[in-house]
Order: C-alpha cells, then sequence, then structure tokens
C-alpha cells in the first residue's frame, strides 16, 4: 500500500492565485525531486487547467474553484476541483485548429496520466506525473 501524503490545497478567486499555483507546482515538482524541465512543463500543466476552470467559473458565476496537490513515492498529482459540467480530457495525435481545446491536448502530452471524473456537484481533473527510475 502506497503511503499518499496531501501537500497543499489552495483556492482560486482570481488571476494572481493561478501564478501562485504555478510557482507552487514547480516548488513542489523540484522539491520532490523532479528535472527542472519536468517542472516547467507542470508548471505548464496547472496554468492550462487553472485557466479552463477560471474561465468557466468566472461565465457560469461558479467562482472560487481549488487546486490539490498530492504525491507518493512514485507519482506527483495535481487536481482541479470545480463545479460544473463533465468534460473529456482524451489524449489525441490529431491537431486541433479549433479556436478552443487545445489546453487539454497539452495537458494530456505532459503528464502520464490525466482523467476527468464527476464528485457530487463536482468535477475533478486528475493529472499524474510519475518519476522516472534513477
Amino acid at each position: 500500500m502506497k503511503h499518499v501524503i496531501m501537500i497543499r490545497t489552495m483556492t482560486i478567486m482570481k488571476t494572481a492565485d493561478i501564478l501562485k499555483a504555478m510557482d507552487i507546482t514547480e516548488q513542489l515538482a523540484n522539491e520532490v525531486g523532479f528535472l527542472p524541465r519536468d517542472c516547467l512543463f507542470l508548471r505548464l500543466a496547472t496554468e492550462e487547467a487553472c485557466m479552463n476552470a477560471y474561465e468557466y467559473c468566472q461565465k457560469t458565476r461558479r467562482l472560487p474553484f481549488k487546486i490539490f496537490w498530492k504525491m507518493d513515492t512514485a507519482r506527483f498529482t495535481i487536481i482541479v476541483k470545480q463545479r460544473g459540467g463533465c468534460f473529456s480530457a482524451v489524449k489525441t495525435d490529431g491537431v486541433n485548429t479549433g479556436p478552443r481545446g487545445r489546453g487539454l491536448q497539452l495537458i494530456a502530452h505532459i503528464v502520464d496520466n490525466v482523467y476527468v471524473k464527476r464528485a457530487g456537484n463536482n468535477v475533478l481533473l486528475c493529472m499524474c506525473k510519475c518519476k522516472e527510475n534513477e
């Protein structure tokens, strides 16, 4: 059985909070031993996930939303929890030339596992990045 540790939780109310969440992601990823390149990519995944949630929650008057960071010995997980409808985050190799939707594809290519699940009135976007064996 893996020992899971909840590292941090944050409530996002405004865009400045998203910048802080990006900093926290990069700092935590660095602390648990990810390479600088992976830390930067995890920061980018956090930005994309939070901006998507922020835009949706602002438009539907459902602010704030939350972000959680968890880790165990093998993986780093970022979870964005918002109120609202479910959406899809399926990894594809096709090129999206539409006006929206590239952020979720970017996230899917950055992390090792991304999935969306419903939890009551909330939707959770879960992004997991595994540490490489050294």
